[in-house]
């Protein structure tokens, strides 16, 4: 059963909040939703990342897989997204219940690795609304926004029969501002290599990590906090967003240990801990 913990902000004053923001061209307003779902706005679009928004892991695998909390959004209340964007086929980051109910929309439009286009029409999104990526590539979205594409590592790179890769993650331009969103990941060095020249303003990486009890409960693992700390700082990244904690008890990491390494090792680092259901202005 789902443990009831009381969030910053969800459901109608949250959809409320999201419709009435309104910033200069030079700001994104971000909304973490748990796990790695993040709404982000600029000037009037909107792109959802990694949304898990249902507790359908919970459904499918029982205990342990029930959320920590409640989402502060459901799928209906995202039928006005312009962009939904999945890094990866893992269920808390390309959910089958969020992504149906919201693919009722005429207006939203799913990017997702070229290697999961057969499988989200095998879930009935139609064709008209699904824009397959590969790593290298590049999306104009919308006039000022574009995505771009980039291999991961979870914890190995996994490509299908046609050498596309099944892990990305996006960084995404608004204007004069940039967003890494690593979706799942550990840290490799072209990673850092291909982020160098993207001057990146936000990174959001998982913190989660990785260890021998996981692996052998098949979870596979991601950056832990240190990697998720020096790769911003690699990268010289303005800003850290740590994700992927706080969900699931049981594949977790103590934020605290991200706070004491970055306050102890790169003090002058700006980063941001997010409650759920809060709104984060980045201005530049």
């Amino acid at each position: 059963m789902m443990n009831v913990v009381k969030i910053y902000n969800s459901g109608p004053a949250l959809v409320k909040q999201i419709m009435e923001t309104e910033l200069p061209e030079h700001a994104l307003s971000l909304w973490a939703l748990g796990q790695e779902g993040f709404l982000v706005k600029w000037k009037d679009k909107t792109i959802l990342f990694d949304p898990y928004l249902t507790n359908w892991v919970y459904e499918l695998s029982g205990p342990p897989w029930s959320r920590a909390f409640e989402s502060p959004l459901q799928p209906a209340d995202c039928l006005d997204v312009d962009f939904v964007v999945c890094s990866h086929h893992h269920e808390d980051h390309m959910d089958k219940q969020t992504l149906q109910v919201i693919a009722e929309s005429e207006k939203t439009r799913f990017i997702v690795p070229k290697a999961h286009l057969p499988l989200l029409k095998e879930w009935g999104l139609r064709d008209e609304q699904l824009i397959g990526i590969s790593h290298g590539q590049t999306l104009e979205l919308a006039e000022g926004v574009r995505l771009e594409a980039f291999a991961a590592k979870h914890e190995q790179f996994e490509q299908d029969e046609a050498g596309e890769h099944k892990f990305l993650g996006f960084a995404a331009q608004f204007g004069s501002l940039s967003l890494y969103h690593a979706g799942d990941t550990v840290g490799f060095p072209e990673l850092v290599e291909w982020l160098r020249s993207k001057q990146v303003h936000l990174a959001l990486l998982p913190i989660n990590g990785r260890d021998f009890v996981r692996g052998g409960q098949g979870i596979v693992g991601n950056c832990n906090y240190r990697e998720a700390v020096e790769i911003a700082v690699q990268i010289n990244a303005d800003m850290l967003v740590p994700m992927h904690y706080g969900l699931f008890p049981h594949n977790d990491e103590n934020p605290a240990y991200f706070v004491d390494y970055i306050q102890r090792h790169y003090p002058a680092k700006k980063f941001h801990m997010f409650a759920p259901g809060e709104r984060f202005i980045y201005m530049k």
